[in-house]
C-alpha cells in the first residue's frame, strides 16, 4: 500500500470528507485530491500533521509495508493514572516528542499515555513523575533509558488529559513536532518548540513562546493568542468571517495578512 492509497484509507477509516480532512490539517481541498491521486507527497511539515491527526509514525506513512494497525492503536504504550481532588496549577514537562497531546475530561484524573509504534520498552525508557502541590501540580516526564531524544523525537507519541473542573491554568514546557491542544477554558502556555500547533475548541487565552517557525491552526479563536518569538516567523490559519484585532509588539516585528493564500489589507474582515 503506498502514501496516498493509506491517506484514503485513514481519512475513510475517521469518516472524514477531503474537505474535513484538509480543515483539520490547514491545506485545501485539491492538496488532499492531490495526494490521493499521487499527484505528489507532502512536504515534511504536512507528513507531521498528518500523522499526529491519525497517530501514526511517518514511517508508517510513507513505508510501502501495509498499515496492520487501527488509526487509534499503537503497538507499544505505558499509562499513568493520578487522582486530583482542588483546583490547581499544571506544570508540566515533556521531554522530546513526535507529538504531545494535551485535552481536558469531565473526570478527577490526571491520565498520562506515552505511545510509540517503534519504542518497545517504554515503561522503562521514560518515567513520570508526579508530585503535588498546595496550588500547584507538577508532571515530569523524563527520558531516563538509552534512546536517544532523536528517537523521541521521531516516534514518542505523548498524550495529557487533565481534569477540567480543576484545571486553573496550564504550562507545558516540551520540544515537539506537533502539538495538538483539545477543548480548554484555562489559559494556557507552551514554553519550548513545536512546528506544527493546532487549537481545536480552545476558548482559554493561548500563550506561544516559541523561537521557531510555527504553523498555528486554530478551529475557532480563542480569548487571545499570544506569538512570542525571537527572530522567528509563524503563520496563523483562522476560520472565515471571524472578527478579531491585532496587537504588534516589539522591534521589527510585522504581520502580513492573506486570504486564499493571497495578501489583503489588515482592516479587510475575514
Amino acid at each position: 500500500m503506498n502514501f496516498s492509497e493509506k491517506l484514503k484509507t485513514l481519512r475513510k477509516q475517521c469518516n472524514l470528507s477531503q474537505e474535513q480532512l484538509a480543515e483539520k490539517i490547514c491545506v485545501s481541498r485539491q492538496a488532499i485530491t492531490k495526494w490521493e491521486t499521487e499527484g505528489g507527497l507532502p512536504d515534511i511539515e504536512n507528513l507531521m500533521a498528518i500523522a499526529a491527526l491519525f497517530s501514526v509514525s511517518i514511517d508508517d506513512l510513507l513505508s510501502e509495508e501495509k498499515l496492520s494497525r487501527v488509526v487509534a492503536d499503537y503497538a507499544y504504550e505505558s499509562v499513568m493514572e493520578y487522582d486530583i481532588s482542588r483546583p490547581t496549577h499544571f506544570d508540566i514537562h515533556a521531554p522530546c516528542a513526535l507529538a504531545v497531546n494535551l485535552s481536558l475530561a469531565d473526570n478527577e484524573k490526571i491520565r498520562v499515555r506515552l505511545a510509540s509504534n517503534v519504542l518497545q520498552t517504554l515503561a522503562q525508557d521514560y518515567k513520570v513523575q508526579l508530585d503535588e502541590h498546595q496550588s500547584r501540580f507538577d508532571v515530569n516526564i523524563r527520558r531516563v533509558g538509552k534512546n536517544s531524544e532523536a528517537e523521541g523525537k521521531a516516534a514518542l507519541v505523548i498524550f495529557i488529559s487533565l481534569p477540567s473542573k480543576y484545571c486553573d491554568d496550564i504550562e507545558l514546557s516540551a520540544i515537539a513536532d506537533a502539538l495538538r491542544i483539545n477543548g480548554t477554558n484555562c489559559p494556557f502556555e507552551l514554553d519550548g518548540k513545536a512546528k506544527s500547533v493546532c487549537l481545536d475548541g480552545v476558548k482559554g487565552r493561548v500563550s506561544l513562546n516559541s523561537n521557531t517557525d510555527m504553523e498555528i491552526c486554530a478551529d475557532e479563536l480563542p480569548q487571545a493568542i499570544e506569538i512570542n518569538q525571537i527572530n522567528a516567523t509563524s503563520i496563523l490559519r483562522i476560520p472565515r468571517n471571524v472578527k478579531y484585532f491585532t496587537k504588534i509588539k516589539g522591534k521589527s516585528n510585522r504581520i502580513h495578512f492573506a486570504l486564499d493564500g493571497k495578501a489583503v489589507d489588515s482592516l479587510r474582515p475575514l
